[in-house]
């Protein structure tokens, strides 16, 4: 009886030692852990479809924007890297029935707006540098103004219709959107965790409140399932339009999936689809809008 007592409690040891050494090997990391001297590059291809009610005349309208976006990692000291980011190129195109519309920065003389093309060509001359942790907090942004000026004071239309803003706090925030998936602790497959923030979409602010997934790691890289939902603040936001002031609500859901290179933190890939509905008041008249935009983001 002794020796089968003592043989129980060694596989009941062993199956103890196993269970918390698994449990230890199935804990994740996510962090940046970026290589100096090297450029990593983004593709985000955003297609909208919206259809809006006009003084009850229906309206779709179609926008697609490519953007390519370089991030040269200068140096790293501890856990601080220098990053220098520009806009590669963009390409966006409109089709309404109000306007059809395509800019191309690599096709200036093409574009239904050569003046605009260039501009947006221009901006891949100038850089920007964000200091970042390697938990995602950017430490501070320096020369976002220069690329405020190489695209010009007329191109603030193009500007909201890509949602590109060149502002300092507006880099800031796009580049911690990118560590807003590191759910800051180790966590386990099928774990999940929460964020909440605020997006400034250039003319009006929504707060995403968004529930993430570890769904998987393969080959070194992580799959996280991406729920979220989107709202204007209470009372909804007012934006300047030409001039005049209109009340802005707005109601929708994401979803996605966006898979980490385990061993850098850089989004290798991502797939979203957002469906939202807006109201626009504006002069006693309110205009509704049905959004459906899907996102792919691509790492080159």
């Amino acid at each position: 009886m002794k020796q089968l007592f003592f043989r129980l409690n060694a596989v009941v040891l062993m199956l103890l030692a196993f269970s918390f050494h698994s449990k230890g090997a199935d804990k994740y990391v996510l962090e940046f852990n970026l290589e100096k001297g090297k450029t990593y590059k983004h593709l985000t291809v955003a297609d909208v479809n919206m259809k809006m009610n006009a003084m009850g005349q229906a309206t779709v309208i179609g926008t697609k924007t490519e953007i390519v976006t370089a991030f040269e990692v200068t140096d790293r000291k501890n856990d601080i890297f220098d990053i220098r980011m520009s806009y590669q190129k963009m390409k966006i195109t409109i089709d309404s029935p109000m306007m059809k519309m395509t800019i191309d920065s690599d096709d200036p003389d093409n574009s239904s707006n050569k003046e605009v093309a260039n501009a947006i060509k221009s901006l891949a001359e100038t850089s920007v540098d964000v200091q970042l942790t390697k938990e995602g907090n950017v430490v501070s942004v320096t020369g976002a103004d220069k690329l405020a000026e190489k695209f010009g004071g007329g191109s603030a239309q193009v500007l909201q219709m890509t949602n590109l803003s060149l502002s300092e706090d507006a880099i800031k925030m796009a580049f911690e959107q990118m560590s807003a998936y590191f759910p800051g602790k180790p966590v386990s497959t099928g774990e999940s965790w929460n964020r909440t923030n605020t997006i400034a979409t250039g003319g009006f602010d929504v707060i995403n409140k968004t529930t993430l997934t570890l769904k998987e790691v393969k080959d070194n890289v992580a799959v996280l399932e991406i729920n979220t939902t989107l709202e204007t603040p209470e009372g909804g936001a007012v934006m300047n339009m030409q001039g005049m002031d209109a009340q802005i609500t707005m109601k929708g859901e994401q979803t996605g999936t966006v898979q980490i290179d385990m061993k850098t933190g850089w989004v290798v890939s991502g797939e979203f689809t957002q469906k939202s509905t807006n109201s626009i008041a504006v002069m006693g008249q309110t205009i509704p809008q049905e959004i459906e935009l899907k996102t792919t983001i691509t790492a080159e």
